[in-house]
């Protein structure tokens, strides 16, 4: 299972008709960490190994070097974990960060996401009526930083927020979801969300949430 909540903390950065996605997206703004660093690479199989890495926001991937070149992991299905800073990642339709582990685990999905096309419609006004959906044929990977769109394309940094189940399902942090994970607390967990008046779309408010039901 996987559904996703958004946080709105992140500005909208419009990259205008005639320009590459890559211009208005700097190395600080694509990538996590301000320079690659030292991580593990764990798989399946048990065999690990050592590189210099770092996540592209933009493409969603994390992304290593190899004989000079930025390279991207392609068996990520065969990956158990990635060990990067202080940070550990999983993979599951995506990178997730593990920003809370012990009884509860909460990943977390960064990622730059196409927000919106906006079209020119007649005297050069705005037409937000297009589709993301129909930009879906636009090139994945690197080659994403030379789009050169006739229209302009909205891109948001967004955080999705997932209790990873101990069978490994992903669930959407919310309340709802919350309330079926622990039928037998409802009555607790009620009181502390009223008490401490928990924002879903904030990682602090989750965290401190999740040192809650952990005590459960």
């Amino acid at each position: 299972m996987l559904s996703c909540l958004s946080a709105q903390y992140y500005s909208i950065i419009t990259v205008p008709a005639g320009t590459k996605v890559i211009d208005k997206f700097p190395y600080s703004e694509r990538y996590l960490y301000p320079q690659f660093t030292e991580g593990q690479v764990f798989m399946k199989t048990g065999m690990a190994s050592d590189s210099k890495l770092n996540y592209n926001l933009l493409l969603g991937e994390i992304e290593f070097f190899q004989d000079n070149d930025t390279m991207v992991i392609s068996r990520k299905n065969d990956i158990t974990l990635i060990a990067v800073a202080q940070d550990t990642f999983i993979y599951k339709n995506g990178y997730l960060k593990l920003i809370h582990s012990g009884t509860v685990k909460v990943c977390l999905k960064d990622k730059i996401k196409l927000k919106d096309i906006v079209k020119k419609g007649a005297m050069g006004t705005p037409n937000r009526t297009s589709s993301v959906d129909s930009y879906k044929s636009l090139p994945l990977g690197g080659k994403i930083y030379d789009i050169i769109s006739a229209d302009d394309l909205e891109f948001q940094r967004t955080l999705e927020f997932f209790i990873l189940t101990s069978s490994g399902d992903l669930i959407e942090f919310k309340k709802k979801n919350i309330m079926g994970l622990y039928p037998q607390k409802e009555d607790e967990i009620k009181e502390f969300l009223k008490s401490k008046k928990v924002k879903f779309d904030s990682q602090d408010d989750i965290i401190r949430f999740a040192d809650f039901l952990s005590k459960l």
